[in-house]
C-alpha cells in the first residue's frame, strides 16, 4: 500500500532535522531505515563513487546478511550494467533490475530499486532497496526525493576523518562546469516562475531567449518548446503529477532563427504538508552533441554492410539495419517483430535461442555460433557465423557469411578422412567404397564408375548411384571392354560440363551413358608409378561448371586415389600369390581310411591377408588314423609359410609311427627353429592332435594350446572333450618343458568328432558353445545315416551347414579351418589275436594260425608270405628280445583284415628297435628282416605300445608270390 504523503514528509524532515555537522555515516545512518520503511523492503544500502573510479562502493547497508553484503561490496560500472545501482547512475533516473552480482551464490534473490544520489546535479552514488517485488511508481518517487535529499546534506557533511573532502565537495571552477553543461532548475507552481542555476543557463540562449529580458515564467519556456515535442512535454510533467513518479524527457527547444537543440530535462515535484505538489525541481543539459552523434551512429549502423540485430528483453527483435533486413527477406523471414529464431524458419533448430541466452548470461562478452542456411542458388548450403553480444536488457546479433572459410574447413577435414580411409584400404573395392563415403558428398556428385586395367582383360570394379537400367546395361558383353578401351579410360583428366558435349567427345559410349541420366562428368586418370592402372568417372545429376578450384581440388582428389589404387593393386597381386600359395600348402582330397568317414571345409578370412589356419588326416598302420588341426598366429605370407612347414613336418614326423605325446613334442621342436633369434620372432602356433584306433575304439588327443575336440556320441548329446591344453608349439619347449599330456577315451561307433579352430566359431570368443548347438541341432534334425556311401555325403552337408549356423561375422576377421570325422570300427571277424609262448616252437604256430586265418578270409594267395613274415618276426623277437609282453613270458600275433589286405602285427615287451641288416655271403644269420622288408614290398615298421612294441608288415592281394632264395 503507498505511504501517507505526510509520512513521506516526517521521514524527509527527520533526514533534514540532523545536525548540519553531521558526517556521512551519520547521513546514511538516518537515511536507509527510512528508505527501507517507507519503501516496506527487506533491507537497503547506499553505494558511493569516486571521481576518476568506474566502480561504486559500498557506504553503508542496513539489515543485510554479511555474505549479501559483501557480494554488493564493489560494483564495475563498465561490466554491471545490468545491475540496478549502476543502471541509477548512468541514467541518473531510478532503476529496477533483478540482476545480481556475478559472485553471489545461485538461487532466489529479492530485486533492487536504485535512485541516483547526486550533488550539483551530478551522480555520486546510488540509494538502493532490496524487494521482492518492483515498488509502485510513488514508492519510487519517494526513494529517488529521499536519495535527493541525501545527496543535498553529503554536499554540506562533514569532512572525513584524514581531513579530505570527498570529491563532490571539491568547488569547481567555472570551466569545468560549463564543460559539464549540468545545471539545476526549480518551477514554482503557485507564481510559475522558473529558475536556472548558473550552469544551466546556456540552455536558456539555447531557446532563444535573453536572460536580461526573459521574465523568467513557464509559459514563455514552454513557447520555445517545438511543436511536435510540446505534446510530449505536457503529457509527461502531467503523468509526473498524477502519479508521482519522476518527471525525464528530452525534446527540443527552437530559437527565434528556427534553430533546433535538444535538452533533457528530469526532476520531481515536492509536497507541502498537506501533499499538494508545491515545486518542481530537477537537473537538466544539453543533449544536441549526443544527438548529432547518434544520428551519425545510428546512420553508420543503418548502411553497416554486414547485417545487425538488436533483440529486446523478451527475444523480439527491436530493430534490424538494411543489411539484415535483406538477409532476412532472402531467407525467409516472417517479420521483424518476433524473436529471430522464430522470424527466420531456418535458424529455429540451430541454437539461436541458447545463444541469446548465453550472450545475456555474460553482459559485454562476444558468443557465437555458426548456422546453416540454403544457399542462394543450387541449394547447398551457405554458412552464417553469429556473434551476440548482452548490452543492458538488450542483445546485439551480427551476421558475417562464413561460406567459403566453412567449406574449406569442411574440404580440408574430409580430405584428412578421405586419406585416412584410403590408409585403411586394402583392395580396389574398398578404394572405391571410401571414394564413395567421402569424396562424392565433398563434390555433390552422385554417381560412379570405377574399372580396373591391371589384369588381362579389363574389368568393371564397381558402378554405384545408378538405376537398375543403367547397371543391366553396363553388364551386357563387351561394355567393361568398351569403356576401358575409350578415351574415359585416357592418361588425361577430363571435365564434361554437359550431355551435349559428352556425345562429341565419345559417341560409343553414349548408348550406356544415356541410361545413367546424368549431365556432368569428371574422368580421373588412376596412374601409379607410371602404371596405368584404371579411371574412376565421377557424375553429377545436372549440368555443372567446373571452376579453377574444382578442377584444382578433382585433382588432387585424382593423385590421391591412383597412389591408394596402386597399393590396392599391389595388395591384391600379393594376396592372389599368397592365396594361391596357401591354397597348395593346405591338404588337397583327404586320403582313404580305415573306418573313418571325413569331410572339411577351410574359409579364408574376408579382406585380411592368408592367414595359418589348416588341418590334414593321416592314415597310420593298424588301422589307426591321425587326424590334426592347427593355427599359426597372425596374418601374411609369413604365417601361411609357417603353417605349411608345420603341416608337413607333422606328416613326415607321423611316418614315424611315435606315440602321440612324442609326436607333438618333435612338432614342437620343428616351432622352436622357425622362431628368429630375438624375443618377438617367436613362433606362436597351437595344435590339437587325435589318434584313432578303429580295431579298437581307443581315441588319444593330445594339445598344445588349442581349442578341444567336440564329439557326438550316438544317443547323446554334442560336448566339448575334457582335454588338457598345454602350452602352444615351441613354447613348451622353452618355458614349460614337462611331458605332453594325453587324454584317451573310447569312441562308440557312428561318433563323430570335430577339430576346428577358432576363426570357426565366427568371432573372436573362443568359446565353442555356439558350434556345439549348430552340432546338436543338425544331428537331432538329421541322424547319421547306417549306409556308408549316405553317411559321407551327410557328413559333408553336416560341415557346411555347421558353418552356415554359427554366428555371423561379417568381418570375417581370421581364416577357418573345420574338419569332421565319423568313426567306425574294424569287424570282430577281420581282426585274429593270438597269444603265444615265449619259445621257439611258437614261430611254428604262428605260421599255422596265420595260414588257417587267411584261409578263412580267403587269401590263400597271401598265405606263403604271411606266414614267412610271421615266421621270421616271431622268430627273431623269441631269438633277440627274451621278453614278452608286459612283462609276461608271451608275445602277441595279431593279423588285420584291412581293405582286401592283410597286415601282420606282432608284438613283444622290449622297446629295441629292428633294423635290417647286411651280413656276409656266409653269415648263418642277420637275413630275417631283408625278408620281411622284400616279401611287403618295405611296407614294414614297429611302433611303441604299452608295454612293449609292435613289429607289423602289410601285404595285398595283387603282391608279387614269395620271393625265391636268390633274391633275398
Amino acid at each position: 500500500m503507498p505511504a501517507e504523503p505526510a509520512v513521506d514528509g516526517m521521514r524527509l524532515q527527520w533526514l533534514d532535522s540532523l545536525d548540519p555537522a553531521a558526517d556521512v555515516s551519520d547521513v546514511l545512518a538516518m537515511a536507509l531505515p527510512q528508505a527501507a520503511a517507507g519503501l516496506a523492503a527487506l533491507g537497503s544500502m547506499v553505494h558511493l563513487s569516486g571521481r576518476d573510479d568506474r566502480t561504486l562502493r559500498l557506504a553503508s547497508a542496513s539489515s543485510l546478511p554479511t555474505a549479501l553484503a559483501q557480494a554488493w561490496e564493489l560494483l564495475d560500472i563498465d561490466g554491471g550494467t545490468a545491475l540496478a545501482p549502476v543502471r541509477a547512475v548512468l541514467a541518473n533516473d531510478v532503476a529496477w533490475s533483478t540482476a545480481q552480482p556475478p559472485s553471489l551464490a545461485p538461487g532466489p534473490q529479492p530485486g533492487v530499486l536504485s535512485a541516483p544520489v547526486t550533488v550539483g546535479g551530478a551522480p555520486v552514488g546510488a540509494l538502493s532497496v532490496l524487494a521482492a517485488h518492483e515498488p509502485p511508481a510513488d514508492r519510487k518517487l519517494f526513494l529517488r526525493t529521499l536519495a535527493a535529499a541525501i545527496g543535498v546534506r553529503l554536499a554540506a557533511a562533514r569532512q572525513q576523518r584524514d581531513g579530505t573532502a570527498p570529491w563532490w565537495q571539491v568547488p569547481l571552477d567555472r570551466r569545468v562546469m560549463r564543460r559539464v553543461r549540468v545545471g539545476t532548475w526549480s518551477w514554482d507552481l503557485a507564481s510559475g516562475r522558473l529558475d536556472f542555476d548558473e550552469p544551466a543557463e546556456d540552455l536558456v540562449h539555447l531557446a532563444g531567449l535573453d536572460l536580461r529580458s526573459w521574465d523568467r515564467q513557464i509559459d514563455s519556456w514552454m513557447a520555445r518548446v517545438h511543436p511536435d515535442d510540446r505534446p510530449g512535454v505536457d503529457e509527461a510533467i502531467a503523468q509526473s503529477m498524477r502519479e508521482g513518479s519522476a518527471y525525464a524527457v528530452e525534446y527540443r527547444v527552437v530559437d527565434r532563427e528556427g534553430r533546433a537543440a535538444w535538452l533533457e530535462f528530469r526532476g520531481a515535484f515536492e509536497y507541502d504538508a498537506a501533499g499538494q505538489p508545491v515545486r518542481m525541481v530537477g537537473t537538466a543539459w544539453n543533449t544536441t552533441p549526443r544527438r548529432t552523434r547518434e544520428a551519425w551512429l545510428v546512420g553508420l549502423l543503418e548502411w553497416y554492410p554486414r547485417p545487425l540485430y538488436v533483440l529486446a528483453g523478451d527475444g523480439a527483435v527491436e530493430w534490424v539495419n538494411r543489411a539484415g533486413r535483406a538477409w532476412a527477406e532472402e531467407h525467409g523471414s516472417q517479420g521483424t517483430d518476433c524473436a529471430l529464431w522464430e522470424s527466420v524458419p531456418a535458424l529455429r533448430e540451430q541454437g539461436v535461442q541458447d545463444l541469446v541466452a548465453r550472450a545475456r548470461a555474460a553482459p559485454g562478452t562476444a558468443t557465437t555460433l555458426t548456422v546453416s542456411t540454403p544457399g542462394r542458388d543450387s541449394g547447398a548450403a551457405a554458412y552464417t557465423e553469429l556473434t551476440a553480444v548482452g548490452i543492458g536488457d538488450y542483445v546485439s546479433i551480427t551476421l558475417a557469411d562464413v561460406t567459403a572459410r566453412t567449406l574449406a574447413d569442411h574440404r580440408s577435414a574430409a580430405m584428412s578422412e578421405l586419406a585416412e580411409a584410403l590408409i585403411r584400404a586394402l583392395t580396389m573395392r574398398d578404394v572405391v567404397e571410401v571414394v564413395v563415403r567421402h569424396m562424392l558428398p565433398m563434390v555433390g556428385a552422385t554417381g560412379l564408375v570405377a574399372h580396373d586395367l591391371t589384369g588381362p582383360r579389363p574389368k568393371l570394379i564397381d558402378a554405384v548411384g545408378y538405376a537398375p537400367a543403367f547397371l543391366e546395361a553396363l553388364a551386357d558383353q563387351g561394355w567393361p571392354q568398351r569403356l576401358a578401351s575409350s578415351e574415359l579410360s585416357g592418361a588425361q583428366l577430363l571435365f564434361i560440363t554437359s550431355p551435349a558435349e559428352f556425345r562429341r567427345r565419345w559417341p560409343r559410349v553414349v548408348p550406356v551413358a544415356d541410361q545413367g541420366r546424368n549431365q556432368a562428368w569428371a574422368v580421373l586418370p588412376l596412374i601409379a608409378g607410371g602404371r596405368h592402372l584404371g579411371s574412376c568417372v565421377i557424375s553429377w545429376p545436372a549440368q555443372r561448371t567446373f571452376d579453377a578450384d574444382d578442377r584444382a581440388f578433382l585433382s588432387t582428389v585424382g593423385v590421391v586415389l591412383s597412389k591408394a589404387m596402386g597399393n590396392a593393386a599391389a595388395y591384391e597381386e600379393a594376396q592372389e600369390r599368397a592365396e594361391r600359395l596357401q591354397k597348395e600348402l593346405l591338404p588337397g582330397e583327404l586320403p582313404d581310411l580305415v573306418a573313418v568317414q571325413t569331410a572339411a571345409r577351410w574359409r579364408a578370412a574376408a579382406g585380411q591377408d592368408v592367414g595359418g589356419d589348416w588341418y590334414d588326416t593321416v592314415p597310420l598302420p593298424g588301422g589307426r588314423t591321425l587326424a590334426v588341426a592347427g593355427d599359426v598366429a597372425g596374418h601374411g605370407l609369413e604365417q601361411a609359410i609357417t603353417m605349411g612347414i608345420i603341416r608337413h613336418a607333422v606328416l613326415t614326423i607321423a611316418s614315424l609311427d611315435l606315440p602321440l605325446d612324442e609326436l607333438l613334442a618333435r612338432v614342437g621342436d620343428v616351432a622352436v627353429r622357425l622362431a628368429g633369434p630375438l624375443p618377438d620372432q617367436t613362433v606362436y602356433a597351437t595344435c590339437v592332435m587325435v589318434v584313432y584306433d578303429a580295431t579298437t575304439g581307443v581315441c588319444e588327443v593330445a594339445s598344445a594350446g588349442h581349442l578341444a575336440p567336440v564329439v557326438h556320441r550316438p544317443g547323446r548329446q554334442p560336448a566339448v572333450l575334457d582335454v588338457a591344453a598345454g602350452p602352444p608349439l615351441g613354447l613348451a619347449q622353452v618355458i614349460d618343458p614337462l611331458p605332453v599330456e594325453v587324454t584317451t577315451t573310447v569312441l562308440e561307433p557312428g561318433s563323430t568328432l570335430l577339430l576346428y579352430t577358432n576363426g570357426t566359431l565366427g568371432s573372436s570368443s573362443p568359446d565353442p558353445a555356439p558350434l556345439v548347438e549348430a552340432l546338436a541341432r543338425r544331428t537331432a534334425a538329421a541322424p547319421a545315416p547306417a549306409d556308408p556311401d549316405r553317411r559321407a555325403r551327410w557328413l559333408t552337408e553336416l560341415c557346411g551347414t555347421i558353418t552356415h549356423d554359427l554366428p555371423p561375422d561379417p568381418d570375417h576377421q581370421d581364416d577357418s579351418a573345420l574338419l569332421l570325422l565319423n568313426t567306425g570300427r574294424v569287424p570282430p571277424e577281420d581282426v585274429m589275436v593270438a597269444d603265444l609262448p615265449l619259445e621257439p616252437r611258437s614261430a611254428a604256430r604262428a605260421r599255422d594260425l596265420t595260414a588257417i586265418q587267411l584261409g578263412r578270409w580267403g587269401l590263400a594267395e597271401l598265405t606263403d608270405s604271411a606266414a614267412l613274415i610271421v615266421s621270421e618276426l616271431a622268430g627273431n623277437v623269441i631269438r633277440h628280445t627274451g621278453r614278452g609282453l608286459d612283462g609276461a613270458d608271451m608275445i602277441r600275433l595279431r593279423l588285420l583284415h584291412l581293405d582286401g589286405g592283410v597286415v601282420t602285427e606282432v608284438y613283444d615287451g622290449t622297446e629295441s628297435a629292428p633294423r635290417v641288416r647286411h651280413p656276409s655271403l656266409d653269415d648263418e644269420f642277420g637275413r630275417g628282416l631283408q625278408i620281411v622288408a622284400v616279401a611287403s614290398r618295405s611296407r614294414w615298421g614297429a611302433r611303441y605300445v604299452p608295454g612293449g612294441k609292435c613289429i607289423w608288415a602289410q601285404l595285398d592281394p595283387d603282391s608279387d608270390e614269395m620271393p625265391h632264395a636268390s633274391a633275398v
